[in-house]
């Protein structure tokens, strides 16, 4: 084998080995996104299955592109090098879609924040979120405690010994945080819409290297001499057999 095909060879595994581990990244970011629900947005169930499709998408392509690539076979490159085509096409649409929508975000999750009547009726893996976020960021309700109605939680409470407690408390009739989390959870969602696209630039990038070697390796496959073949023995020297030229 050709030192240029053994390099090209090691070369596309190695980023189909990348290409892995950021499906497998992609994949995991959706499944926490899902478990978590931090903000009742329209559109973030479609996001959360779109992360795990990309992700599984990705680790089965590159599995693909390994298998092709060490065994230097012409069909799975090929198939490779389509869908990953593909893949990479429809990635920057929604990369550029979602890039282009970051300023609109803050108002779509006020609609959203705006839509719920109390955060009492919302649902209860959001509500244990609320809460936490709550007791963590010191922070009461979307806008302020009276989206719990009558149902103030105990993580609106002020304790005691809160620093600011008259300024940042209200009693309605006890002391309940007074600062709103609404600001704190689009912030958050800001945050993941960042990661994510990052995840998927960064991913991108890879998938246009890896397309362009698994495309110089088919070259180089299709362009060895065809009069030589060629066999590894247990001792992984290299035996050249001449083919004798086929009489017209």
């Amino acid at each position: 084998m050709a030192k240029g095909s053994t390099y090209t060879r090691g070369l596309c595994i190695v980023l189909n080995i990348l290409l892995a581990i950021f499906g497998v990244i992609l994949l995991l970011f959706g499944i926490v996104a899902n478990s978590v629900k931090a903000a009742p947005l329209e559109g973030w169930t479609q996001g959360v299955f779109l992360s795990v499709g990309f992700g599984l998408a990705t680790i089965l392509l590159s599995i693909l592109g390994v298998y092709g690539a060490y065994k230097e076979q012409v069909l799975p490159l090929l198939l490779y090098s389509v869908f990953m085509a593909i893949e990479f096409t429809v990635l920057m649409v929604l990369a550029i879609i979602a890039t282009l929508a970051q300023p609109q975000l803050k108002r779509e999750i006020e609609q959203s924040f705006g839509r719920m009547a109390s955060l009492y009726n919302t649902d209860a893996v959001f509500q244990r979120e609320i809460n936490k976020l709550q007791q963590k960021a010191q922070c009461c309700g979307l806008d302020d405690y009276t989206d719990w109605k009558d149902e103030i939680p105990h993580s609106c409470f002020c304790p005691p010994d809160y620093p600011g407690r008259e300024d940042k408390c209200v009693s309605v009739p006890k002391f309940h945080n007074n600062e709103s989390c609404g600001p704190i959870l689009t912030e958050y969602a800001k945050n993941c819409l960042r990661i994510l696209l990052g995840i998927l630039f960064t991913l991108a990038t890879i998938e246009v290297a890896g397309v362009i070697a698994v495309l110089l390796l088919w070259y180089k496959i299709h362009t060895r001499c065809p009069g030589t073949d060629f066999s590894r023995d247990n001792d992984s020297r290299t035996k050249y057999e001449l083919q004798p030229d086929k009489m017209p």
